[in-house]
């Protein structure tokens, strides 16, 4: 297994607050180099910068696009430290995307590209700005409060309705992208946007936060992901949060990088029923980009950037859907899944049952066919005799 990485992490107080970062990345079980990036360090302002990155293109391209959005963002928001921390990840992020587009006209790589989630934590506030399928999640207590959202088509799906969260997760085209820095445009054809959210992440002690590859939360739900943290440094989580996917197969690099408000994070509180909450995305007001609006974009295949494809794709083959779906792997020992947080919804009857009670009704319908043929079989026999 070859990983790479801060092994220790440093406790360092941001404004007042104390934070702990640590970062590791693996290869994983099947690939044999990893196209995934991360980089972590302190700015001038005594504020933390964060940032990982998962590449695409194939061969070398998409490490050099990690590698060069890592480099490129954290250049950025080093200049004027006195601005703005959202425009200063927004511009960071224009910048990546017009080095990656430089760089693939360069060396005629066409389709190299990257994801890239990003976060300036300045005290007890996290700036987070994002861009296609890496995540960043919020955990306290061993549960997730919030997490960002998915640049990928299967994700408008769910917006629209279309499928649910369970069926999102083994779609075939799960990791088609709508939009990912090096690209000049998005899905639905207008110039490519980063996601950075007006509100900040309200940090306290004991908080945690996570950013992946979809390496990780690809193999490791969203639930463990908040119960493996619980309890542990950054550089015990972020190594078990990539031991956890490895073992489980590995299929892609996994790259994690934990933050925790203090030395660890706060142990799993069973009982504990989180207050989850939604933060707005900037709008033009502010300089950056409007709040997509769910379901407004029609993404057809040929607009997605698939993701370890070296090209946006053509349409792409039909793809027979499963007899059923595979079964989700089996919960890290000793974890169960938590209680249902506060502002969950209930969830909405999924299409599965609606089937079984259109197949239990025609079953029905033909048991009774069988017995009305029968009958009159039967009284057909009688007046022949």
């Amino acid at each position: 297994m070859e990983e790479t990485g801060t092994s220790v992490a440093e406790l360092r107080r941001s404004h007042g607050f104390p934070l702990s970062v640590a970062a590791l990345s693996d290869v994983g079980r099947v690939r044999t180099n990893n196209e995934d990036s991360h980089g972590n360090s302190w700015l001038g302002d005594d504020s933390l910068f964060v940032i990982v990155a998962d590449g695409m293109g194939g061969h070398e391209a998409g490490e050099v696009a990690s590698g060069l959005a890592v480099q490129v963002v954290e250049d950025s928001v080093r200049r004027d430290l006195d601005a703005d921390p959202r425009d200063r990840l927004y511009n960071a992020f224009l910048d990546a995307n017009d080095a990656i587009l430089e760089e693939g006209s360069r060396s005629g790589t066409r389709g190299m590209g990257t994801t890239a989630v990003a976060a300036i934590l300045k005290g007890a506030d996290g700036y987070v700005g994002t861009i296609g399928d890496s995540r960043v999640y919020h955990v306290r207590n061993g549960q997730i409060l919030w997490r960002t959202t998915d640049h990928t088509r299967v994700q408008m799906l769910v917006e629209q309705g279309d499928i649910d969260e369970d069926e999102a997760r083994y779609h075939p085209e799960a990791g088609m992208l709508t939009r990912a820095l090096g690209h000049a445009r998005m899905a639905d054809g207008r110039p490519l946007v980063p996601d950075v959210f007006a509100e900040t992440l309200p940090l306290e002690e004991g908080d945690a936060l996570v950013f992946s590859t979809d390496g990780l939360h690809d193999l490791v739900e969203d639930w463990e992901i908040g119960q493996l943290v619980a309890g542990k440094t950054a550089d015990e989580a972020a190594e078990i949060l990539v031991d956890t996917a490895c073992d489980r197969g590995g299929h892609d690099n996994v790259t994690v990088a934990v933050v925790t408000a203090g030395h660890r994070a706060s142990g799993y509180g069973p009982d504990y029923r989180p207050e989850t909450y939604k933060l707005s995305l900037l709008d033009d007001d502010e300089g950056a980009a409007p709040t997509p609006v769910p379901g407004a974009y029609p993404a057809t295949p040929e607009q997605t950037y698939d993701d370890p494809a070296s090209a946006p794709p053509a349409a792409p083959a039909p793809v027979a859907a499963p007899a059923a779906a595979p079964a989700p792997p089996p919960p890290a020992a000793g974890f169960a899944p938590p209680p249902a947080p506060v502002a969950a919804a209930a969830p909405a009857q999924s299409g599965g049952s609606r089937t079984l009670l259109v197949v239990g009704a025609l079953a029905v319908f033909g048991l009774l066919a069988l017995v009305v043929v029968a009958v009159v079989g039967a009284l057909l026999y009688v007046n022949m005799a």
